[in-house]
């Protein structure tokens, strides 16, 4: 008899760590240092194929979970179960997220709540059905890289080597039901008030890029000081999965004029180097943090809970929405490999909706519809002799 083991209750203790290393990027090392070979092999699997350094921190990430984890229950790795995997899930989907965790944080609205002006739902505190999904794919791919190369066991998670699911679901075993969230684009209205409240050049050059271009923020982040071409209309960026190339993006005419704005008064040290610096001394490139500050303290004047995807939501929505764009040319806007992912992007707003709700109501109700067949009296006494009237 398989006993449910009780994962409210249970400590996961902070053993291991993700550490840089020059060759594979990534790995995992112990609380000695030593790196865990598993992961290093199948890390190195990976690097084979070309993925991104950020797609290899990123399993490294879900491998260090599952490995505290199984340190918690007194397993390991290759010796961890089917019901295991289910208790590392039943374990996230109760578990605080550490990275929602935040310092100063008394005057954030409550994890999960809804904000009033844009509508958007605050993250919640614990891991997100997407992460728990990409967390069961990380584990099934590394238990099948395991297997096939005659180094690790059968995998523990279900729908692993295609095998048959004994419990019948519409989705695999353990696989979370991902909700449907409204859509992110930011209304004019809102993008007026945010605009204003920005209060240096160098914001504003950042929104108007983000929004013209639909640039991603670490993409807005990669770009450089010789990355402008304001005669053709263009910037250079190093899109997701780039690998260190770089590609030219259309952005609109307002956005160099406020990049011109703010290269006038930027520090003029390192002149090919990134584009966007921290205003404060000493003058460094912005990074994620940074970038994500910028928007913070819009949001704390606003009340707001904008991010920098928003804009890149806003942004496909008004290529979408517009009849002389064809969707092979949102497609290569947004640089999708794939049609499928713009779905995501081309839901109304929910002001729109409710315009359009309006317009409805507001037009008069439909004529009831009204029988147009009629007989001749003549005729039917023809057809029907003796019938009468």
């Amino acid at each position: 008899m398989t006993l449910v083991r009780d994962v409210a209750g249970l400590v996961v203790p902070s053993t291991m760590r993700v550490d840089q290393e020059p060759t594979l990027c990534w790995v995992v090392r112990d609380d000695g240092g030593t790196v865990v070979e598993p992961v290093r092999e199948f890390i190195a699997e990976l690097t084979a194929n070309g993925t991104s350094p950020a797609t290899r921190r990123s399993y490294c990430h879900d491998l260090l979970r599952w490995l505290r984890f199984c340190h918690a229950i007194g397993t390991t790795w290759d010796q961890a179960g089917t019901e295991d995997v289910r208790d590392f899930v039943r374990w996230l989907r109760s578990a605080p997220n550490p990275q929602r965790t935040r310092t100063g944080s008394g005057s954030r609205p409550p994890a999960g709540s809804v904000n009033a002006i844009t509508g958007k739902t605050y993250l919640r505190t614990g891991y997100a059905p997407r992460t728990i999904n990409h967390a069961l794919s990380v584990l099934s791919a590394f238990y099948t890289f395991m297997y096939e190369s005659g180094r690790g066991p059968w995998s523990p998670v279900p729908g692993s080597h295609r095998q048959r699911d004994p419990v019948p679901a519409r989705r695999a075993r353990y696989r979370q039901k991902v909700p449907m969230f409204q859509p992110r684009a930011v209304s004019e209205a809102g993008l007026q008030d945010l605009f204003a409240a920005l209060r240096n050049d160098r914001d504003r050059a950042l929104v108007a890029v983000a929004l013209s271009s639909g640039a991603r923020a670490g993409e807005l982040l990669s770009m450089t000081v010789k990355g402008i071409d304001a005669g053709q209309g263009v910037v250079a960026i190093e899109p997701k999965g780039g690998l260190g190339s770089r590609i030219w993006v259309p952005a609109a005419p307002e956005s160099f004029v406020w990049i011109a704005r703010y290269l006038a008064e930027r520090p003029s040290i390192d002149v090919d180097g990134r584009l966007w610096l921290s205003l404060r001394l000493p003058h460094r490139p912005m990074d994620y943090f940074a970038l994500r500050q910028v928007l913070e303290r819009v949001n704390r004047r606003l009340g707001t809970n904008y991010t920098w995807h928003d804009f890149r939501h806003t942004f496909s929505h008004r290529i979408l929405s517009d009849e002389r764009m064809t969707l092979t040319d949102a497609q290569a806007l947004m640089r999708h490999r794939n049609l499928d992912t713009l779905n995501a992007y081309a839901a109304a707003r929910l002001d729109e909706l409710v315009a359009a709700l309006h317009r409805h109501l507001a037009a008069p109700p439909p004529e009831p519809p009204r029988t147009s067949i009629h007989y001749d009296s003549n005729d039917l006494a023809v057809l029907f002799p003796g019938l009468t009237s």
